[in-house]
């Protein structure tokens, strides 16, 4: 009896037991489908392709995006590796990738690109049980592609030039560094190009800019296309310079080659909306590790060469390489422009004269004022040392401004002293004429002084009338119907288009002294006189020969009609006191 109700309370225990594992198993399994439910959902509501991976590297499950990714149901998966699936050029790296984080239990990032123009960054990851012991490999790809091309997009804004697409300075800077490091390790030369339109800013001016924008792609272009076949590294350098890299120049031949592709490509004519424009360029070189070890180095000696390409005629196809000659030559042209800002307010300057003479008369017919420097620091300089460096900057247009005050003001003190006027002649440059207030402060400078307009003489060279626009054009025509004279100087030696000649506002030519050196025994300086003779008769233009300095000279010009003249042989130019006493004599009548 007793054993018989103990095994029926016992059975009972059992069951009860049993009963409450059955009703909690079933809650945990309800749970877990639930979760699993829920954990499957979420998966397919993620935009992104879900997998799982047993141990063998079989696919277990996949979500709904990566089965549409494929076009298949999601069970077609099941049991699939990735050589059954994947490219067969990536195979190997997923596998790779999977045994990596089975053996190793870390998570692994990747980004990959099929060169489809997608991008998707995976994340790798090991299943784990509750023991710790990992029974597979899960993994999630996210579709980076809109993040990489606007990390593409900031990169390109940052390093490439915005109108030409090629790098920019900061790129350049970054890479040629990169060239130079490579080149020391290997042992071998780099050369730094800097290539430079010529007259770009005139042509931007008198265009348009955005000629000038096409001008500037049009050429990068074809520095790119030129140097196809070179190691290179191209940019844009500045408003309208480009630097070339070149790598591997051990050989001469490949520096000399690569400048001459580089004009080669630009000699034609540049087609723009339905013009043609001919570019060409000027190149300053510097080369490592002779020239400089860094990339600041090497860009400041090849932009000095660059200067003196520009400033040479002789240079090769304007064309030139550093040397320590040039390095010198510049360290002086700083030292000269550094004084030179200062010297009018130092009362460094002083003018010197020349007078023109009519030589059937010999009476005066003008007088030229020339600037001379007195410098404390560089002793006596004439106008070549100087006047090109302070062409460079507006401080050409405050020694203009001095010269012309103190010519007009020396001008007027004659007048008194001696009771006539000559015409006084002043050089202006293009920095001085090309600023809107030019006319203006001459008008007002004539009316300060008080001083005759028709005893004014401005000279020009040949350059100011070949890029002359039209407020200069209309400034020198009023100035003419004011009474002041408008003359070439230097004629001959410049470019120029003989339209000009028409329509600029002009008085008188003077033909330059080069021609008129030993023009008794020069047929080719005579036939040029006789065309400028032809010319300014054409053209109903006074002439005056200056630099004349013999006889012989003279008598050649007086056979060929021209009367006035200024040279040495009637003056050298002299200083105040010295013009003084030879005015004073050419009023004596016993003179």
């Amino acid at each position: 009896m007793n054993v018989a109700v103990t095994c029926a309370l016992g059975l009972v225990v059992v069951l009860i037991v049993c009963a409450y594992f059955l009703v909690r198993q079933n809650r945990i399994i309800k749970t877990l489908r639930k979760q699993n439910s829920e954990f499957i959902t979420l998966c397919d509501l993620i935009q992104a392709p879900i997998w799982f991976k047993d141990k063998d590297l079989k696919l277990t499950w996949v979500n709904q995006f990566y089965a549409l990714m494929f076009d298949k149901d999601r069970s077609y998966f099941v049991g699939l590796t990735d050589r059954d699936i994947a490219p067969k050029k990536l195979v190997e790296g997923y596998i790779r990738d999977d045994l990596y984080v089975l053996e190793s239990q870390n998570v692994y990032r990747y980004r990959e690109n099929e060169k489809a123009g997608l991008w998707f960054e995976s994340v790798k990851f090991p299943l784990t049980g509750k023991d710790g012991n990992s029974y597979g490999v899960g993994g999630i790809a996210f579709n980076i592609t809109a993040i990489k091309k606007s990390e593409n997009m900031l990169h390109k804004l940052v390093h490439s030039d915005y109108l030409t697409g090629i790098a920019n300075r900061l790129c350049l800077s970054v890479e040629a560094a990169r060239y130079l490091s490579e080149s020391d390790a290997a042992g071998q030369r780099l050369a730094f190009i800097i290539v430079d339109i010529r007259n770009f800013s005139n042509a931007n001016k008198m265009n348009g800019h955005v000629v000038g924008d096409e001008i500037l792609k049009l050429t990068a272009e074809r520095i790119k296309t030129a140097l196809t076949d070179y190691s290179v590294l191209i940019g844009r350098f500045s408003g309208d310079q480009f630097l070339v890299v070149l790598k591997n120049c051990n050989d001469e031949d490949v520096i000399s080659s690569a400048v001459s592709k580089i004009h080669e490509g630009i000699a034609t004519p540049y087609q723009i909306f339905g013009g043609a424009f001919a570019v060409s360029v000027s190149m300053g070189i510097s080369i490592f590790p002779e020239h400089g070890l860094d990339y600041e180095t090497l860009i400041r000696n090849a932009d000095i060469a660059l200067l003196s390409a520009k400033r040479t005629p002789s240079a090769d196809k304007y064309t030139m390489t550093y040397s320590e000659v040039m390095g010198m030559g510049m360290n002086k042209r700083a030292l000269i422009e550094n004084k030179l800002s200062g010297a009018v307010a130092r009362n460094e300057f002083a003018l010197f004269y020349q007078p023109k003479i009519c030589e059937e008369t010999g009476r005066i017919r003008g007088i030229e004022a020339l600037i001379r420097w007195n410098s404390p620091d560089f002793g006596k300089l004439m106008p070549d040392d100087f006047i090109p460096i302070a062409e460079d900057s507006d401080i050409i247009v405050t020694i203009s401004d001095w010269v012309l005050r103190t010519a007009l003001e020396q001008n007027l003190s004659w007048q008194e002293k001696f009771g006539e006027m000559y015409p006084m002649a002043v050089n202006l440059s293009r920095r001085q004429i090309s600023k809107p207030d030019f006319l203006s402060k001459i008008v007002n400078l004539l009316e300060d002084l008080n001083y005759p307009p028709h005893c004014l003489e401005l000279e020009l060279r040949e350059s100011v009338l070949s890029h002359a626009d039209v407020r200069i054009l209309k400034d020198f025509g009023e100035l003419r119907e004011m009474g002041v004279k408008v003359s070439v100087d230097d004629f001959g030696t410049g470019l120029i288009n003989i339209t000009n000649l028409k329509t600029f506002p002009l008085d008188c030519i003077k033909i330059d002294k080069s021609f008129i050196s030993n023009i008794s025994k020069s047929p080719e300086n005579q036939q040029i006189v006789d065309a400028i003779i032809s010319l300014a008769k054409t053209f109903k233009l006074s002439l005056i020969a200056e630099g004349v300095e013999t006889g012989i000279e003279l008598d050649y010009l007086k056979q060929s009609g021209i009367e006035d003249i200024q040279g040495f042989y009637f003056a050298e130019p002299l200083n105040v006191d010295s013009m003084t006493d030879y005015i004073r004599r050419k009023n004596n009548p016993e003179f």
